[in-house]
């Protein structure tokens, strides 16, 4: 069971997300202007993306951490959440669809909480079946989006299914891997705040914009804002920098001098094996063959290099 503790971290985190949000209660922002229903909607939205980006981010890196079929159920949970997230988006832009569109907007949601179901069933001899469990009976919950009048109570009740499991997970790994206790925090945590912001937002049932468009219509465009119509487009990224000069072959030297340029080499060797007194091989010139004259000094040039630039209810109505 979860203790003392952290159930005080939990009440702490609800009571930050009452606090911003009481204002909407009174149908006043913090300013004393009134908030409209269309706001109240868009906000809802927000508070479950603070669902969403706290406590589900942490239970899905505790996921991680244990690893095995428990990380292979996390993208199918995290895909379950994003589905819900997006019907949510929906409905606060939506009128109340027609039942057959109500399924057609469920189906994703419904889809991959089968998954989730499914994949419990199949891995009954893993050693982690405790914790599929625990998420195969809990993850509907996610079904409150299609009850009425009570929709909290029942998230409540999903959160208890699972519990039977939760606990036999803490009784089967707390002695051997703390991170399994705060896996068992975490996904108790998030159905908490989940029960939460339903009660705070659609507390009788899902809420619709009943001035708001038709639901297939919505659920086709994109949840971030398009650039506005006539906006030009972005300019081209810049190709690519011009290739460098080559660099001379003999500096300070004209192509007309190279000639003669030879002799001087051929000179100088004879003069520096004179004065060190032997002969002198042409390996320790690095000359390949062919007498002094084809010995090549090195080129004293420049080399530049290429930059890239430094530069992703069924029908409630409010």
């Amino acid at each position: 069971m979860v203790g003392m503790e952290d159930l005080s971290i939990i009440v702490k985190r609800l009571e930050i997300v009452t606090e911003r949000l009481e204002a909407i209660g009174d149908n006043h922002s913090g300013e004393g202007a009134p908030v409209s229903q269309a706001e109240k909607l868009t906000i809802s939205v927000t508070a479950y993306d603070d669902v969403y980006n706290g406590t589900f981010k942490a239970f899905l890196e505790n996921c991680e951490k244990i690893g095995g079929e428990v990380a292979t159920a996390a993208p199918m949970l995290d895909k379950a959440f994003k589905s819900q997230r997006e019907f949510v988006r929906v409905a606060s832009k939506s009128k109340a669809p027609s039942a057959n569109d109500l399924n057609t907007l469920l189906k994703p949601l419904g889809d991959v909480m089968g998954e989730i179901q499914e994949y419990r069933e199949k891995m009954r001899r893993c050693d982690y079946f405790n914790h599929l469990s625990a998420l195969s009976e809990a993850i509907p919950a996610l079904g409150w989006v299609t009850v009425s009048p009570a929709p909290a109570p029942f998230v409540l009740e999903m959160n208890h299914a699972g519990q039977f499991y939760t606990n036999r997970v803490l009784k089967d790994w707390k002695e051997k891997s703390h991170i399994h206790v705060e896996w068992v925090k975490s996904w108790l945590q998030t159905l908490t705040e989940l029960q939460a912001y339903v009660k705070q937002f659609h507390t009788t049932g899902l809420v619709w914009n009943k001035n708001g468009e038709d639901a297939i219509a919505v659920s086709k465009t994109p949840s971030q804002p398009k650039p506005a119509a006539g906006a030009p487009p972005p300019p081209p990224p810049p190709g690519p920098p011009a290739p460098p000069p080559p660099p001379p072959e003999k500096p300070f030297l004209k192509s007309s001098d190279r000639s003669w340029l030879g002799g001087l080499e051929g000179l100088a060797l004879g003069i520096l094996g004179l004065e060190l007194g032997g002969d002198l091989a042409e390996e320790d010139f690095g000359v390949s063959g062919g007498g002094a004259s084809d010995f090549a000094p090195p080129v004293f040039g420049l080399s530049l290099k290429n930059f890239s630039k430094p530069f992703g209810g069924f029908e409630h109505q409010a």
